[in-house]
Order: C-alpha cells, then structure tokens, then sequence
C-alpha cells in the first residue's frame, strides 16, 4: 500500500453480511483514526442485517467533508464476505488495496481464510477480528493499540475469543 499507516488522509470501505461484525470492526478503526489525531468520519448502512444482508461501514480518515466514499474512490476496502467484497470492488480507487476473507485470492489485493481460521479457533464469529489483524498489520497499524482497543470495545463476553482472534489475524498468513 503506498499511504502509510499514518498518513492523513484515507478511505476505508467495509463490506459483509449482518452478524459477520462490520460494525464492530469499524469502530476500532475508527478509535484507532481517532487515537492518531486524525479526523474521522464514519458511516454505516444496514440494510437487511438480521437476515444476513449487506452490510457496509465508511471510515474516512483525514480532512472530508460528507461521510459517504464515493464509488471509485476507496483507498483500502475490507471484505469479510468474498461474495459481498466482489460486488463491492468498484469502491475502490485506481490501486487501491482489498484485503477480503477469501478462500482464493481471485481479484483481490489481499486474501486470507478467515472463516477457516475462526472456525480452528473454536470462535466462528471471530471473523472479524482475524481480518482487523490480518488487516492492521498489513497496513502498519500498531499491535498494541489494535489490542487496547479491542479489550476497550468488546462486548464482554467475546473478549476472550477476540483476543486470540485478533493475535491469529496478525499471524495469519495469506492463502
């Protein structure tokens, strides 16, 4: 990825379906944002969460306006569903990077079998986790503050399973 991890200004776009946790994963990129000095602007759509419909969150890091990314204009766009992330692919700018849980990496930047690696874990729904892992390390963000963040925002029951989540996404190789 060209921008560093502390660059100013950037464009996540995150996509999957409801119950994967995108919102929960936008959240602590965004504490992360916030916790850089940068602004931050996020923004979320649920559409038909609770039957497992698209879900989408924009986090724009840096100095915008409006909360929304344009098509065409994402810097970075984070699948947690391979499906959702290929109809989702126009968000992204000229060599912008997607990083996508995926069996095969196909068209995508990024891919790691993060349902696998969840499931090894004994935490399905950990998906999430292993892709903020997967995902911080690659774009350079810090460990120690993904891992405060992480003890700061989940709900307390998942604590547990989004720890070693979030340790095996950093460790995780790409498939």
């Amino acid at each position: 990825m060209s921008r560093s991890a502390s660059s100013p200004d950037r464009q996540i776009f995150m996509v999957g379906r409801g119950g994967q946790g995108i919102l929960l994963l936008a959240r602590a990129l965004a504490e992360w944002a916030g916790r850089m000095g940068c602004d931050v602007i996020t923004s979320e759509t649920h559409g038909m969460a609770m039957r497992g419909g698209t879900v989408t969150a924009s986090l724009k890091v840096g100095a915008y306006a409006g909360p929304l990314i344009p098509a065409g204009s994402a810097d970075v766009l984070i699948g947690l569903d391979a499906e959702e992330a290929m109809t989702h692919l126009f968000m992204l700018r000229a060599g912008g990077v997607s990083i996508v849980n995926a069996r095969d990496k196909g068209p995508f930047s990024h891919a790691v079998d993060a349902a696998q690696a969840a499931l090894s874990l004994g935490a399905p729904g950990a998906v999430n986790m292993i892709m903020l892992g997967f995902a911080a390390r690659l774009l350079g963000i810090d460990r120690a503050v993904v891992e405060d963040i992480v003890e700061k925002i989940s709900p307390p029951g998942a604590l547990a399973a989004n720890r070693k989540a979030l340790s095996a996404g950093y460790s995780i190789q790409e498939t």
